[in-house]
Parts: C-alpha cells; structure tokens; sequence
C-alpha cells in the first residue's frame, strides 16, 4: 500500500462522515466496538491516522494542545490535543474522546484491528468500525479468530491463513 494514499479525501467527505454517524446512531455496537484489552491498540491506530491527515492535508486537519483540563475535569493546567478539522469546522478532545469515535466522526475509512493471543498464536478481531463493509455485521464478528471470521472465503485456509496468522 502506496502510504501516501493510505487515507484519501473525496469530494464526498462530507456525506460520507454524515452517513457514517448516522450509522452508527441507528446501529451502534453493530458498527463500532472495542474490546476490553484493546484500548491501546485502538489509542495507536488513532494516533497514527491522525498524524497522518495533519501531515497529508494540513489545510484540513490540525493538532494542538489545549491550555488546561477545559471541560471541567481539572486536569492540573497538562491539557489535552485538540484535533480541529477544518473541513467539518469541529474540533475534538483527544484525550476525552473514544479513539475510535475520532475515526468515525473523522475518517471516511473502516478500520478492524486484530491482536494475537499470545496462548494459542491466532489473531482475533478486538475492535473496530466497519461501516461501509455490505452484508458484513461487526457484532456478528468481534471477538472470533481471523480463521472463523474467513471461513466462508472460498480457499482460505489453503491459501491465505498462514499468512494472516503471522
């Protein structure tokens, strides 16, 4: 994958995050869900789209950091990262927001992070958001290994197992 276009931005983006939104009010754990033991893997796939809009499209997208704890919370004066996204006209709290809220409300892109267990080697899908996937419902699929999730793939197991479970 050419990293440059790991992210693209069409003219659509707009509907695109509106629809996306919606979804996931209609639809909630059905499109969007993490884990227990998968929020810093959810944390670092945030993090790392997010630099990369900033550094792809920074007439779009910005980090800075807020001053202080401004929502009440009393942090202290440390602040938070404040993602401001001009296209949108929003800005959101990184440090007060759900790491995959940012991507929905942000990113026109679905996203399934999968971590190994470390007993028996086989990665499983622990979080993610899936909304554009046709046909497919990430309730039906979190918590399953990669194997049960693809096991309707014709030639799966022969072909492609291996190197998904490495």
């Amino acid at each position: 994958m050419d990293t440059d276009y790991w992210v693209e931005l069409e003219n659509t983006y707009r509907q695109r995050i509106a629809q996306r939104q919606q979804l996931y009010r209609d639809h909630g754990a059905d499109v969007l869900q993490a884990l227990p033991g998968s929020e810093l893997a959810c944390r670092e796939l945030m993090e790392m789209v997010v630099l990369f809009l900033c550094a792809r499209y920074p007439r779009y997208f910005a980090l800075s950091r807020s001053d202080s704890g401004h929502h009440g919370s009393g942090g202290g004066g440390s602040g938070s990262d404040i993602l401001t996204n001009r296209i949108l006209g929003t800005t959101t709290d990184l440090d007060r927001t759900e790491p995959l809220m940012v991507l929905l409300d942000n990113v026109p892109e679905d996203f399934a992070v999968t971590l190994r267990d470390p007993e028996t080697g086989y990665y499983h899908f622990r979080a993610g958001v899936v909304c554009s996937s046709l046909g497919w419902n990430l309730a039906t699929k979190i918590g399953q290994r990669l194997d049960e999730i693809h096991k309707i793939v014709p030639d799966y197991k022969e072909k492609m197992a291996f190197s998904m479970d490495r």
